[in-house]
């Protein structure tokens, strides 16, 4: 009797302990693939725990940077996006970016890019230069035959197949349309601008991290929508005060993208404090336009990370580039992403999330 009362005592104390635990992800990982221009395109969906049909879901849709891929933008870019995911419960998809290996100084070289559609267009009369005659090379996709000198991005049209996986989670699953949001790092940042832009109805607020926006062509939405930019004021790939990046590329200036934005949709000229309590707690310095006149809801952010390079919020640079088991049949070669070591939620896609949270739209 003794040794059945320890036995219970036992299963009681590891079942307390287990369900006391930090959480692990209890959701469902799909890979979806689709044909766009002829070729099979690739994103994977994060359907949280609670995820059922009775209930309507928020949708995040996350862009990788140059090089990257859709699970190691989760996986360490992020820091863990399902894992943020699952704890305020909403879907997170990730599609990947047209890729293929090229060489890079004799070395192989994996490439995947966005195209943001202003990286690679051509010079216009009276524009500044967008990089320099000693630029870096990069390995162009061989089927893109028609390049500016300053061009280096995809060519394919990946605004409609964004567009298209958005429109297709949309139907196939649980959203609320209210609630769809894009955020992108590097690349992945100017390619979230940019379809922002042409695509507001769609979008209930933007974030670009470290975007790399061609300097002079950032652009404006054809319809009031919240957006929030992030930079590391260290970054040498983008860096913020508009010089020639370490590699050979201008880049538009924070401010600038940041004062047309909130001009188009008329927002108070006065720049405050954007009061996003998880900035104060990490000492992120988040500067806003508010008061919009065409839509008083709307609000533009600013956020400046001290001493942050080319990087996620909460996360050092160099991350991400990299695949996880799940796309270890379409990105066989690729390096594996590391495991997450700790329970704990990224302060940087907590900052997002209370940005994004607060906005709704009103075609959802």
């Amino acid at each position: 009797m003794k040794e059945v009362l320890r036995l219970s005592i036992l299963v009681l104390f590891v079942a307390t302990f287990v369900s006391c635990s930090p959480s692990q992800n209890q959701g469902e990982y799909i890979e979806k693939s689709l044909i766009w221009q002829g070729k099979e395109r690739e994103y994977l969906i994060y359907l949280p725990g609670v995820y059922n049909k009775k209930e309507k879901f928020p949708l995040i849709i996350g862009l990788h940077g140059y090089t990257g891929t859709a699970t190691g933008f989760e996986k360490e870019t992020t820091k863990g996006m399902n894992q943020h995911a699952e704890a305020h419960q909403y879907i997170a998809v990730y599609p990947q970016g047209d890729h293929f290996w090229g060489k890079r100084d004799n070395y192989p070289f994996f490439v995947s890019s966005w195209n943001d559609i202003e990286s690679n267009a051509p010079p216009r009369k009276n524009e500044r230069h967008i990089c320099s005659k000693t630029r870096d090379e990069y390995p162009r996709p061989p089927e893109c035959k028609e390049y500016s000198y300053c061009g280096w991005t995809s060519c394919y049209d990946d605004i409609g197949f964004i567009k298209e996986v958005i429109e297709r989670v949309s139907k196939n699953y649980k959203i609320d349309e209210s609630k769809r949001y894009i955020v992108g790092m590097s690349n992945g940042g100017a390619m979230a601008h940019r379809f922002a832009c042409l695509h507001p109805d769609l979008l209930a607020a933007v974030v670009s991290v470290s975007g790399s926006i061609p300097r002079d062509r950032s652009c404006v939405p054809k319809s009031p929508l919240a957006y929030m930019q992030v930079f590391g004021d260290k970054d040498q790939t983008v860096p913020i005060d508009g010089k020639l990046s370490r590699d050979g590329w201008y880049y538009e200036k924070p401010e600038v993208s940041m004062s047309k934005w909130a001009d188009s949709i008329g927002c108070d000229k006065k720049i405050v404090d954007a009061n996003l309590s998880i900035a104060k707690e990490n000492n992120i310095k988040c500067s806003a336009r508010k008061e919009c006149s065409v839509d008083p809801s709307q609000e533009v952010i600013n956020c400046l990370v001290p001493d942050g390079g080319h990087a996620w919020p909460g996360q050092i640079e160099g991350m991400g580039y990299c695949r996880s088991k799940e796309q270890e049949s379409s990105i066989p070669k690729y390096s594996i992403c590391e495991e997450k070591q700790d329970d704990s939620l990224n302060w940087g896609n907590e900052l997002i999330w209370q940005f994004l949270s607060k906005h709704f739209s009103k075609n959802g």
